[in-house]
């Protein structure tokens, strides 16, 4: 008989919990799903694993066919649709529509009202693609580079998965000598979904609350004429619109966007207020010279260590005595603790497949090295493996 004392105790611990925190944060909700994670954990053998992922992967695929074709578009938001008439809407088999539709309704997708009639519910309501389906597309996307891993190392050399033109993710796609971003870059509608993606996963990489802004405040008042903050590779400003909620004001020093035209071209003024929007290529020398702060938020964790470098080397030549550099990225522990921050390690799976990767404190410290940078402190996030490593010159 199998002995269930270590889940309960699990379980007891998630109640107590649940009403520790009736009314969660962010950080404590992620905390609160990690014990749910370690009961189901505990009372799973091996088959129940294998058979719980075929279930994630089918309802993952059904999700990811009814958004592609459209037919998600196709339930009203008010009212139901049958099978037989969204399969003629979709000019689609009406059983692949039942069977689809069934896939997505057990795992809480939609609600069947009567037999073969469907109707959204919130859930299928925020897979749509002007809400978080961006985020669950792209997912999908690197999941099929996932499948395509195996025929990938087999042949290819060890040596070239460093090469930004044979990345996994193009070799899936069939884009390889290609950069990943010159492949989506191809497509209009692949690049605003990375751009959404992008804004919708804002809240699992937290901006504010860890570098204190405030001990910056005397000296950006005393020297208004500098940039106060250069945020590089910023894409629509979202870390800039946050940060302006912790920095009221901006102290009244002068806020910078940069990013590539593709995505400075396509923001409105209304969209980014008190903020400057600078067109800028991080491979190029960084035009704003003797910023108080230099900001790469999300950036560095795209690339690998020697692409890193070049791209620190060209703000770096920009920073003066006292200017910051500050990088905002998750940091890889020395050992993985089952359970805990699932999502830092997909991630890096994924950011393997475009020539990017998470990285260590000691990895860190390598590329500072390299580029006359010291790190002068880590300021560690509630929420996950986020940090924001503060650096400046090195000094003698």
């Amino acid at each position: 008989m199998e002995d269930t004392s270590a889940a309960l105790r699990a379980a007891e611990e998630l109640v107590e919990s649940l009403k520790s925190h009736p009314q969660a944060n962010h950080a404590q909700h992620l905390a609160l799903l990690e014990r749910v994670d370690k009961v189901r954990t505990l009372l799973e053998t091996p088959y129940d694993v294998i058979e719980r992922q075929q279930e994630i992967m089918c309802t993952a695929g059904a999700m990811y066919t009814l958004i592609q074709t459209g037919a998600i578009k196709k339930v009203p938001d008010e009212g139901t649709i049958t099978a037989e008439k969204l399969a003629a809407e979709m000019n689609m088999d009406v059983s692949a529509i039942q069977r689809l539709m069934r896939v997505a309704v057990v795992a809480g997708f939609f609600s069947e009202t009567a037999p073969d009639t469907y109707a959204h519910n919130a859930l299928s309501q925020a897979y749509q693609l002007d809400a978080q389906g961006p985020f669950f597309v792209l997912c999908m996307d690197f999941n099929k580079m996932c499948m395509a891993l195996p025929d990938y190392f087999k042949t290819h050399k060890p040596e070239e998965l460093y090469d930004l033109k044979k990345s996994p993710f193009c070799f899936s796609i069939g884009k390889e000598g290609k950069t990943y971003y010159e492949a989506i870059d191809e497509n209009l509608e692949q690049r605003n979904i990375w751009n959404a993606c992008l804004q919708i996963i804002e809240k699992n990489m937290p901006i504010t609350g860890m570098f204190p802004w405030e001990s910056l405040r005397e000296n950006v008042e005393k020297e208004p004429e500098r940039a106060f903050f250069v945020d590089v590779a910023g894409g629509r400003g979202q870390a800039l619109l946050k940060l302006q909620d912790e920095i009221p004001g901006a102290y009244g020093g002068k806020l910078i966007l940069q990013d590539l035209p593709i995505v400075i071209d396509t923001l409105k003024p209304e969209e980014l207020p008190n903020i400057e929007a600078m067109p800028y290529d991080i491979f190029t020398p960084q035009p704003v010279k003797n910023a108080h702060v230099y900001f790469m938020r999300r950036l560095l964790h795209d690339f690998y260590p020697s692409v890193c470098i070049d791209i620190l080397k060209n703000t770096v030549s920009a920073m003066g005595p006292d200017s910051r550099l500050i990088v905002c990225d998750m940091l890889v522990p020395e050992l993985v603790e089952p359970g805990r921050l699932k999502e830092l390690y997909w991630l890096d799976l994924n950011l393997m497949s475009i020539s990017g990767k998470e990285k260590t404190l000691d990895e860190f410290h390598q590329m500072f090295d390299a580029v006359g940078l010291e790190l002068v402190k880590v300021w560690p996030s509630e929420i996950g493996a986020t940090v924001q490593l503060e650096t400046r010159l090195k000094r003698s």
